[in-house]
């Protein structure tokens, strides 16, 4: 689909959303040829999403570990697949301890929205859902009835997510939320950052290119024992650190 086609689907599927808050009977279909055109890109837009179900996940999965602040699982790719732990097959890109199937829901970015397509009982906000549906910040989640999560976008300077825990249910690893990486990550002072990090100078970027995760920031660094000034990659492993701070981050296993 075309630039203009994902603008106005997007336009179209938030106009739907609005006329089923407003009216909650069914929604005709277009009589105007543009209309059915439009309409036509929404049925193939959804195809693609179940589709994109089928596929194997991309997502690379880190592990983020900050002094005095916490741990935090990254996954960078653009479709993130939530579900329970299991012994035959990979696990999920964000696999948490509880009674789930392995392909429960799917959150997946669309140009600059996000979107969720359930596989499973999925409720969003207190309305149950069963296709793609539109996620906003601040919005819950809630897989199975019993399994609960926060969904936020903390800054407008970068479109990555957050997931956040409200219920008891976890990853494997101790970690206290799962950051969806589609652009940057921002480390810092500020509560509008992805991870507030109260006692530090300056916001640390993290950010891909190349298809190598790199760092960036106005303080001076030191990755691997080596200062830098300027953008520098991390490798499987590498400890960054600044005057007042430091990190250290990790490729997850398959």
């Amino acid at each position: 689909m075309t630039t203009s086609g994902i603008y106005r689907w997007r336009t179209w599927m938030r106009r739907l959303l609005h006329q089923s808050i407003r009216h909650p009977q069914p929604v005709a279909g277009p009589r105007s040829s543009a209309a059915k055109r439009l309409w036509q890109e929404t049925e193939s837009s959804a195809e693609f999403f179940r589709e994109s179900d089928v596929s194997a996940s991309s997502c690379e999965r880190y592990m983020l570990w900050i002094d005095g602040v916490g741990a935090y699982q990254v996954c960078v790719g653009s479709e993130f697949l939530i579900g329970g732990p299991t012994m035959e097959q990979a696990s999920a890109d964000v696999c948490l301890m509880a009674n789930l199937s392995r392909r429960h829901a799917t959150i997946q970015r669309r140009g600059e929205d996000w979107f969720i397509l359930p596989h499973q009982s999925t409720v969003v906000s207190g309305r149950v859902v069963t296709g793609p549906t539109l996620l906003k910040s601040g919005d819950a989640i809630t897989l199975a009835e019993r399994v609960k999560l926060g969904f936020r976008i903390p800054s407008v300077l970068a479109g990555t997510a957050v997931i956040d825990f409200e219920s008891h249910h976890r990853p494997p690893q101790s970690v206290n939320g799962i950051i969806l990486m589609t652009d940057s990550v921002l480390l810092g002072p500020r509560r509008d950052y992805h991870v507030c990090c109260p006692d530090w100078p300056d916001m640390v970027v993290l950010y891909r290119q190349d298809q190598q995760l790199r760092c960036r920031s106005k303080v001076p660094l030191t990755v691997n024992g080596d200062r830098t000034k300027d953008s520098v990659a991390l490798n499987d492993g590498s400890l960054v650190s600044g005057e007042e701070f430091r990190f250290r981050i990790e490729k997850m296993k398959t």
